[in-house]
């Protein structure tokens, strides 16, 4: 039987992997017209006149770059991340991107609803970057899905602006919400269980994703931003058990957790100590059906970012292996965290020492999988591309 003439088209697309970003940066703030002009008129005035009071004990970003942005990503307004347009020429189309994930990290920072400012203001703000996402971020390109910001803290509220806008006409394209790990108790504690029950009725996960600000340890604040940028995993060893242990998950059999920017290195050998302390102690966790593990295993996704970076690259394929050979290749989820100084490229971060199949999986198809993100056909990283490090 004669072979199909591969065409320079076909030939290219097959050598191309789809590349889906699960962490985007906008930098909106409060004050913008894109959010103020949202707000309505008391709380805009109170905006202008009182402003927000931090109450946080910790430091946070160095003030010689505000944004901790690349240089290079200061956009026509001065700011990065800031004109649609000009992140989508530096971050979709430089890569050929698919899609991506906007998180508002200014959002997940003041949507609390307890920052010394009043929990009505955090329902009107968070609505508003909502609208903002939608109406000036994914009108600008399709590629663009955004997370959805809900005041934790006041879950009756929070499960009606899930509903407001998975039923409004971006419902689609909000992929999960997205929280902050510091809610006032730990997360798996039954008040927050309506917002649970939400995502799992539009079959959203439920995301963390890191922030600086109060809380950061177990045992005091940090004196440098060079510590908190190193221990971002830190929460995950509080809010990941709370979920487990509290039996969200007996509850909610079908909820998914994403993990952005929490790290995912630990999650193995954190597994690992869950279920030998089970073997010792399950029965004061009678209500668990499965091994801690398990749940583990079955409802969590993380984002690579920031990726492990051992002296040599290779090394990288070691610490992927291991997390696959317990997780399964379908969890690990390409992320940038554009347009921060340490963004990761998708041709750099996921080093060719890892199989073509797993890089596949990493920088497209399990972020497709789990966002209902589709693939573009013919679009993505090459391959064989020479900027491409080995290790």
């Amino acid at each position: 039987m004669a072979q199909p003439v591969l065409t320079e088209s076909s030939r290219e697309a097959e050598e191309r992997i789809a590349v889906v970003d699960t962490d985007v940066h906008p930098t909106l703030a409060p004050t913008d017209p894109e959010i103020s002009d949202r707000l309505s008129p008391r709380w805009r005035k109170y905006v202008r006149e009182f402003g927000f009071r931090d109450t946080s004990t910790e430091r946070t970003i160095p003030p010689q770059r505000k944004f901790t942005h690349r240089v290079d990503a200061l956009d026509p307004s001065g700011r990065p991340a800031y004109i649609p347009s000009f992140t989508r020429g530096q971050l979709l189309d430089e890569y050929d991107m698919s899609g991506a994930i906007l998180n508002d990290t200014t959002a997940i920072q003041l949507l609390k609803g307890n920052g010394n400012f009043p929990a009505q203001l955090a329902l009107e703000l968070c609505r508003a970057y909502n609208d903002a996402h939608a109406e000036v971020w994914m009108d600008d390109d399709p590629r663009f899905y955004s997370s959805l910001n809900i005041p934790i803290e006041d879950p009756g509220a929070a499960v009606k602006e899930i509903s407001r806008c998975k039923e409004g006409p971006y419902g689609d394209r909000y992929v999960q919400v997205m929280t902050e790990p510091r809610s006032d108790h730990l997360i798996g504690n039954p008040r927050y269980w309506p917002v649970f029950e939400a995502c799992e009725h539009y079959d959203v996960p439920f995301s963390f994703h890191t922030s600086p600000g109060r809380r950061m340890t177990a045992s005091g604040g940090i004196s440098y931003y060079f510590e908190w940028h190193c221990g971002i995993a830190l929460r995950n060893f509080s809010f990941t058990p709370s979920l487990i242990f509290e039996g969200v998950f007996e509850r909610f059999p079908n909820l998914k957790v994403a993990l952005i920017e929490q790290g995912w290195a630990w999650a193995v050998p954190f597994a690992w100590r869950m279920d030998a302390s089970y073997e010792a102690m399950k029965r004061e966790v009678a209500h668990l059906e499965r091994k801690p593990s398990e749940y583990l295993r079955d409802h969590f996704w993380f984002g690579t970012q920031p990726m492990v970076e051992p002296e040599s690259k290779k090394e990288v394929s070691n610490v992927v292996g291991m997390f696959e050979d317990f997780f399964g290749k379908e969890k690990l989820m390409f992320s940038s965290d554009y347009p921060h100084w340490d963004f990761d490229s998708p041709y750099e971060a996921i080093s060719t020492s890892i199989s073509e199949e797993s890089r596949r999986k990493i920088l497209g198809e399990n972020a497709s999988n789990l966002y209902k993100i589709p693939l573009l056909e013919n679009r993505g990283i090459l391959t064989k591309n020479p900027a491409t490090i080995a290790g």
